[in-house]
């Protein structure tokens, strides 16, 4: 099996999907603790300028966003662990219905009740990651209400999803369940109803109780100097190739790629190494790691010729 270094900050919800994902599973992983807000000079060069949290490097080769993690995960030999029963494209589906659905709705919960108490640059920087240019604070907070009643209506559905079985998926925890598991995590631990709103759904808690208990500390770690001295003694081992009928892009053309919506995401850029229904990779270079290859999702992603 590959070594897996997991980048992330322990407070990171997001992190803490996949170190539940990574125990769930049983494999091994290296941790490199990075900053909670740029600047980020030992990560942003091996992600040609990605910010985010977490990043899983294997080798030389550099993997974001948590469902390009996941499927990172499935093709390093933990498929079955991770979609039991050959249910990779429906646990996929479910997953991304969960970030766009359930996530986006418990991090505004989670921001607006931050303020007045989360240092103020930590809440203009989330601010504009997800909420884009022109978010006030009074419009955030007039809306909290609103945001709390679609919560709940997204959580009852999952809670209906699983009337009669101990997963989503059946009688085994898939990266869906995960997703549950981490969401419950961040509701109870950051915001001060979280407790309270998730007690009227006691299938999400006990999935919850099964999976995100384990994932809060860890004794493996390296440095970021030392995770850079990996992806230079490496190279990247994935695939290359233009497999997706719908795209005219070509291998070895210069790409731009950015995240969907409102965002103060840099723009990441680089040669076009891979491309295919589910991922895209671009071939980047910098003096800290030699060339490494940094793979997105094409889901949420808008991917045009730079």
């Amino acid at each position: 099996m590959p070594e897996f270094i997991l980048h992330h900050y322990w407070p990171s919800p997001f992190a803490h999907k996949v170190r539940i994902a990574l125990n769930m599973i049983g494999a091994p992983w290296t941790s490199v603790e990075i900053p909670r807000v740029p600047p980020k000079p030992l990560l942003m060069p091996m992600t040609a300028g990605y910010r985010r949290t977490p990043v899983m490097q294997i080798g030389a080769d550099i993997h974001c966003d948590t469902q390009n993690i996941a499927r990172a995960l499935g093709e390093a030999g933990y498929e079955d662990k991770l979609f039991p029963g050959r249910s990779r494209g429906r646990v996929m589906a479910l997953s991304n219905w969960i970030d766009a659905a359930i996530a986006e709705l418990a991090i505004r919960i989670v921001i607006t009740s931050s303020i007045g108490t989360a240092p103020p640059e930590f809440i203009r920087d989330r601010g504009d990651l997800y909420f884009g240019a022109g978010w006030t604070e009074a419009a955030l907070k007039a809306d909290l209400p609103a945001v709390i009643l679609q919560l709940s209506a997204q959580l009852d559905q999952v809670e209906t999803a699983l009337s009669g079985t101990d997963f989503l998926m059946g009688d085994d925890p898939s990266w869906g369940d995960v997703g549950l598991a981490f969401l419950a995590w961040f509701l109870r631990g950051r915001w001060d109803g979280g407790a309270d709103l998730l007690a009227q759904f006691p299938a999400i808690e006990r999935v919850e109780a099964a999976l995100a208990a384990n994932a809060i500390d860890h004794e493996s770690e390296i440095t970021a100097e030392e995770a850079l001295a990996v992806a230079r003694n490496a190279t990247p081992t994935s695939p290359t190739g233009i497999h997706h009928p719908a795209s005219e892009l070509t291998a070895a053309q210069s790409v731009m790629i950015r995240q969907k919506g409102q965002s103060s995401d840099p723009d990441i850029t680089g040669e076009l190494r891979y491309l295919d229904m589910t991922r895209v990779s671009i071939d980047h270079e910098s003096d800290e790691t030699g060339p490494v290859a940094v793979h997105f999702p094409v889901a949420g992603y808008r991917i045009t010729a730079a």
